[in-house]
């Protein structure tokens, strides 16, 4: 389990890599963009569409498994600190099954979307065509390898508890 949870980790460090590469194109493009319509009265083809089908999606869904990797979502522990290891072994396993059946459930929805969209060869016509169907797999792709590793922790965390318990029954 800690093998996958290493890999996993080491995807989600080079999928929140490329989103750093997004935004500094975005960024660049964006600027390329108000500078060419300010100073020369042209601005770039198309960069709505770009940033909105492109840029966006890839800076919302690839860092997602290295933000969950990291364990730096949002939690509301009110009760949990209170609680002994076993107790908080098991919430976290229960929260972490929650979390990755939810994001299979999106996952699998976005899956089916992205498969739609590349099948008829979605693309927008701007003052460019731009091709929208391969952002279309950031969502599925990052988000089954975050259910992955949720599930793989839920294993540590049941595993984590069902020690705890040997541990209190030894003393």
């Amino acid at each position: 389990m800690q093998t996958i949870d290493l890999f996993l980790g080491r995807i989600g460090r080079l999928l929140a890599f490329l989103a750093s590469l997004c935004l500094v194109v975005m960024m660049f493009q964006i600027c390329l963009d108000v500078g060419g319509r300010y100073l020369f009265g042209k601005p770039m083809p198309s960069t709505l569409e770009i940033v909105s089908d492109w840029w966006m999606p890839a800076l919302i869904f690839l860092p997602l498994l290295n933000v969950e990797w990291r364990n730096e979502n949002i939690a509301v522990d009110l009760f949990y600190q209170g609680l002994g290891p076993k107790a908080q072994a098991l919430l976290d396993a229960f929260a972490l099954i929650c979390f990755g059946a939810f994001l299979a459930l999106i996952a699998y929805a976005g899956f089916e979307q992205a498969l739609r969209a590349y099948r008829q060869g979605e693309f927008i016509v701007g003052m460019i065509p731009v091709i929208t169907w391969p952002p279309r797999f950031f969502l599925p792709v990052a988000g089954f390898l975050t259910a992955l590793l949720c599930l793989v922790r839920a294993a540590g965390a049941v595993s984590r508890a069902a020690s705890s318990q040997t541990q209190n029954s030894d003393q």
